[in-house]
């Protein structure tokens, strides 16, 4: 993915991986009321490298204050044999990133010749004009992504027991779920108007309840982008 243009009145980037999550956090920063905030989708977990290569060589980087990545932490579904712990899924999400910030600086050719800071740590901001701030999703040193956080906002409802059903006629059936947290997701959303619509639209279409708790870590960490000492 190539970076957009940086709005002049957006000096705040969320840098985020897909076209669901990009959808979903353009519809979650709207409910929160926030302004500001310009939501770009970076490709897959492999693209950010190339995409932070081209953001900070971009003429207009330099009117960005503070800067969002986020990212899941989902296990590996190749069948590999290696099993880990979800903490160890989110620590090797959160290397990939500063990895990644690490090789813009080894470019050496931004603009306005800042580097971009490397955090300690998930969820801890670092820096400051840009500041950086870093979320794997879906928080709290869990294994998962976007969906898992979908999920709980319909957790132990009549549905989700409906869902529970299915899931278990179809195992039994020979067609194994793979990723139960976005086929949960994506199941819970067929019970809804447009059921076609992907998470992230659902988002927009207001289908989630983005006041669910779920969401507290996504709702700080977002208003922590905005909330900035060197704006």
């Amino acid at each position: 993915m190539k970076p957009a243009t940086i709005k002049k009145e957006h000096p705040v980037q969320l840098l985020v991986e897909g076209n669901d999550p990009r959808n979903f956090f353009e519809a979650f920063i709207e409910h929160l009321g926030l302004a500001g905030i310009q939501v770009q989708n970076f490709g897959g977990v492999n693209e950010l490298n190339r995409f932070l290569l081209g953001f900070v060589r971009a003429p207009d980087f330099g009117r960005v204050r503070s800067i969002g990545i986020v990212r899941d932490a989902e296990r590996p579904v190749d069948g590999g044999s290696t099993v880990e712990e979800p903490a160890t899924q989110e620590l090797r999400a959160f290397q990939s990133v500063r990895t990644s910030l690490r090789n813009a600086n080894r470019s050496r050719q931004t603009p306005s010749g800042a580097e971009l800071p490397v955090p300690d740590r998930p969820e801890e901001r670092a820096g400051d004009r840009p500041s950086v701030n870093v979320l794997i999703l879906p928080g709290g040193g869990g294994d998962g992504m976007l969906e898992t956080l979908l999920c709980k906002t319909f957790a132990g409802t009549d549905v989700d027991r409906c869902i529970d059903r299915f899931f278990q006629c179809a195992e039994e059936s020979g067609s194994p779920i793979h990723r139960p947290d976005k086929a949960r997701a994506h199941a819970y959303l067929a019970t809804t108007r447009d059921p076609h619509v992907s998470v992230g639209v659902a988002a927009k279409k207001r289908r989630w309840n983005l006041d669910h708790e779920a969401f507290d870590g996504v709702r700080r960490f977002l208003r922590s982008l905005e909330d900035n000492p060197a704006a």
